[in-house]
C-alpha cells in the first residue's frame, strides 16, 4: 500500500467550495462529498491514485441520488400483477386523489361530526367491510402478519391453538406461522399429517387449554395427489363444538369473484364468512387491490376484544391507509372493480393483450412472443396466465447488460430476462411505452 496516495485525497472544504456546488444545501452536499472521498480512499487502499475531477463527479452523482430519494416509480414489464418486490398492487387513480384530499389537510379521522365528540378511526372503512364480507364488524392493522399475531395474542396467549401440519407455511422474508404463534404467546398444537388432516384430528386435539382452531391458506404452494384437508366449515364446526374460537388466515382475499376460472377459483371473503368461521384475516394489497394492511373481519364481540388489546396502539393504521382502503372498497360496492389496476390486469382477455403487444412491438422494433406469467404475491400459486410479450435485443449488448441499462434508467424498467429481454404487456399501460422507447433509444 502506497501511503502517498492518501495524501492526494482532497479536503472536504475544497470540494464544498467548488463553484459548481454553490447554492446547494450544505447538509446533503457534505454527505455526498464525504461518501465520494470515502470511495476514493477505498480505491487508494487498493493502489488506485485518486483523481480530483473524478471525486467531484462522484460527489455530484451522489448528491443527485440523495436529493432525489431512493424510492421511485418503476415500470413493471414482468407480467406479474401483484409483484411483491415492486410494491404489490398499484392503486386506482381515484384512491390517490382521495388520499391527497385527506392528507393535505385535516380530516375527521377520530372525530364524530354529528356529536362533536371523539370518533372511531376504524369506523370509516369498517362500514364498507361489513357490507363486502357479511361480517358483523371489522378492524384494520398494518399488515396481515400483524393481524395473525394480534388474533393469536388476544385469544390464545398462554393457551393452545390448533393448526394442521399441512398449513404451517412460510412466506417471503422467512415469515413462518410456527414462529409467529410462538412469539404471540400461543402454544401451537399440530394435528394431522403433512398431506392429510381431517375434522376428527381437530376434534381429538381438544383439551381444557384449547382456545383457538386456526386454518391457514397455503398462499404460495399446493399439496396435490394423496391429500385431504378439513374444510373451513368443518374447522368452524369443530371449534364451536369445543367452545373455542375458529380463525382463518386467508392470506389474500377476493371481495368479488370476477376473475376467469383459469386464473383464480378462490371463493370470496363473504363465502368464507358464510361457512361459520368466527374470524378471518387477509392482506389489503394483494387480490383486494388496495394498500398494505391487515384486515380482520368477524364477530363483533371478538373484534371489540381485538381493539382492546394494547397491541392495537402499535399496530393501528393511519389516515392514509384508511383513506385508500375506503376508496378501493367503494369501487367494489359501486360495481367499478375493474377500475382497480390489479383486477383489470388479471381479467384482461388474450385478444386485448395481443393488440397491446403488437402496438409496443411496432413502436420499439421488437418481436411479439407468447408468454406465461403468475399472479404474484403468493396468490393462486399454480396459476399460469397466458399473455404476450415483446422481445428486444441490442447488437453488441448482452441481455444482462441491456437489463442493467433498463433498471438504471430515469424511470427504471423492470423486464423479464432470458436470452433476450422481454416486456410482458399484461402489466404495462400504453402510457409506459414512451419510457421504454426512450430507454432503448438512448442506446442507438
Amino acid at each position: 500500500m502506497d501511503s502517498n496516495l492518501f495524501r492526494l485525497l482532497p479536503k472536504m472544504d475544497r470540494i464544498i467550495g467548488e463553484q459548481r456546488f454553490q447554492g446547494l444545501p450544505k447538509l446533503l452536499l457534505k454527505e455526498a462529498a464525504k461518501r465520494a472521498v470515502e470511495a476514493a480512499r477505498a480505491e487508494a487502499a487498493a493502489g488506485k491514485e485518486p483523481v480530483y475531477e473524478d471525486i467531484l463527479t462522484d460527489t455530484a452523482k451522489i448528491y443527485s441520488e440523495l436529493s432525489g430519494g431512493s424510492l421511485k416509480r418503476v415500470i413493471n414489464a414482468t407480467g406479474v400483477p401483484i409483484h411483491t418486490n415492486l410494491g404489490r398492487s398499484p392503486l386506482p387513480e381515484c384512491a390517490a386523489d382521495e388520499l391527497k384530499s385527506i392528507v393535505c389537510g385535516y380530516s375527521n379521522l377520530e372525530f364524530d361530526t354529528e356529536t362533536g365528540k371523539r370518533g372511531d378511526r376504524y369506523h370509516h372503512a369498517a362500514e364498507y367491510l361489513k357490507i363486502l364480507t357479511g361480517a358483523e364488524d371489522a378492524v384494520i392493522v398494518n399488515n396481515n402478519a400483524s393481524a395473525v399475531f394480534l388474533v393469536l395474542n388476544t385469544f390464545a396467549k398462554g393457551k393452545e391453538a390448533v393448526v394442521s401440519r399441512g398449513e404451517l407455511v412460510e412466506i417471503g422474508g422467512s415469515f413462518r406461522v410456527p414462529d409467529v404463534m410462538k412469539q404471540s404467546g400461543a402454544k401451537m398444537v399440530e394435528v394431522g399429517t403433512t398431506n392429510k388432516t381431517r375434522k376428527a384430528d381437530y376434534d381429538d386435539a381438544v383439551t381444557q387449554k384449547t382456545a383457538l382452531m386456526m386454518k391457514v391458506h397455503r398462499s404460495n404452494y399446493e399439496i396435490v395427489g394423496f391429500s385431504e384437508e378439513a374444510s373451513l366449515c368443518e374447522v368452524a364446526q369443530s371449534a364451536a363444538g369445543a367452545g373455542c374460537i375458529s380463525y382463518y388466515d386467508a392470506g389474500s382475499g377476493l371481495f368479488v369473484q370476477h376473475l376467469p376460472d383459469d386464473i383464480c377459483r378462490d371463493r370470496t371473503i363473504a363465502d368464507f364468512m358464510s361457512s361459520g368461521i368466527d374470524l378471518i384475516s387477509f392482506s389489503g394489497d394483494k387480490m383486494a387491490g388496495g394498500c398494505q394492511a391487515g384486515i380482520i373481519a368477524g364477530k363483533k364481540t371478538l373484534i371489540n376484544k381485538l381493539k382492546k388489546n394494547p397491541l392495537m396502539r402499535m399496530l393501528r393504521v393511519d389516515k392514509m391507509t384508511i383513506a385508500v382502503l375506503q376508496s378501493v372498497f367503494r369501487l367494489y360496492l359501486t360495481g367499478r372493480e375493474n377500475e382497480i389496476p390489479v383486477n383489470r390486469m388479471l381479467s384482461e382477455g388474450i385478444e386485448v393483450l395481443g393488440l397491446r403487444a403488437a402496438k409496443l412491438a411496432a413502436l420499439i422494433g421488437g418481436k411479439v412472443v407468447s408468454t406465461k406469467s403468475t399472479v404474484g404475491g403468493g396468490s393462486c400459486p399454480m396459476t399460469e396466465m397466458k399473455s404476450f410479450g415483446v422481445e428486444v435485443s441490442v447488437k453488441g449488448m448482452s441481455s444482462a447488460a441491456l437489463d442493467r441499462h433498463l433498471r438504471r434508467w430515469e424511470t427504471p424498467v423492470i423486464a423479464r430476462v432470458g436470452e433476450k429481454v422481454c416486456f410482458d404487456v399484461r402489466t404495462l399501460d400504453e402510457r409506459d411505452f414512451e419510457t421504454i422507447l426512450n430507454a432503448l433509444g438512448a442506446l442507438k
